[in-house]
């Protein structure tokens, strides 16, 4: 049994009883592998765009005995896949959260066809809100996972498109659902993003432009809805 990260073991425990996963991103292909390993897909898809992690991918599918299970497809993003795979589920993590928008922007066919889709962004946690929220995603839900000293932010929500109402600016920093269900490493996750903005308002209070006492603010604003 492959032993995984809290970051991946996470997203494992996100996935029920999938038919076909699509990992984007596969790097060793540890999550599909451990994916049926437990059950919880039939089938699964390792992607990448980059030849040396497909090669490491197809290593491990080798060494675990599943190249019946586990299609390798080089390639950028949702493109190696097609309707045909039927996959039900998408895991999208170790990117950045505009470049993950962006993959999932440019296949709506695939994305739409699945059931659930989970991202891990590694950056521009607040952008890539903004876009799941715009772009109608339903079922939103927030999880956090420790690695060090880093906590990681994992996003699991379906591709059925809803209304959602406009994000508020302290709901774009720490999410929108997990300050209610304050899950596990949410208080050290909230302790983080207030030292953040303390900060930066130590550092905007010396400022004397009408941008940054406008933005002083505005910061302000933010860490009082946060504590």
């Amino acid at each position: 049994m492959i032993k995984l990260t809290p970051r991946l073991e996470t997203i494992t425990e996100l996935i029920k009883n999938s038919e076909v996963t699509a990992d984007i991103g596969t790097d060793h292909a540890y999550l599909p592998v451990s994916l049926i390993e437990r059950g919880k897909t039939k089938r699964a898809i390792a992607s990448d765009i980059a030849e040396g992690p497909l090669m490491r991918a197809a290593e491990t599918v080798r060494k675990h005995r599943m190249s019946d299970m586990i299609s390798l497809r080089l390639g950028a993003g949702l493109e190696t896949l097609t309707p045909i795979d039927m996959a039900d589920t998408i895991i999208i993590a170790g990117m950045g959260g505009e470049t993950i928008a962006e993959i999932l922007e440019n296949s709506p066919k695939i994305v739409n066809a699945a059931k659930l889709i989970i991202a891990q962004p590694m950056s521009s946690v607040p952008e890539f809100r903004d876009y799941i929220y715009e772009s109608g995603y339903s079922n939103i839900r927030e999880h956090l996972a420790v690695e060090g000293c880093k906590i990681y932010n994992i996003i699991s929500m379906s591709p059925i498109k809803t209304t959602n109402a406009p994000l508020e600016p302290h709901e774009r920093l720490v999410g929108r659902d997990l300050p209610a269900r304050r899950p596990e490493h949410f208080d050290k996750y909230l302790k983080n993003l207030t030292n953040a903005l303390e900060a930066k308002i130590n550092g905007l209070s010396r400022a004397t432009s009408p941008e940054a006492k406008a933005e002083l603010e505005r910061t302000k604003d933010i860490l009082s809805k946060l504590s």
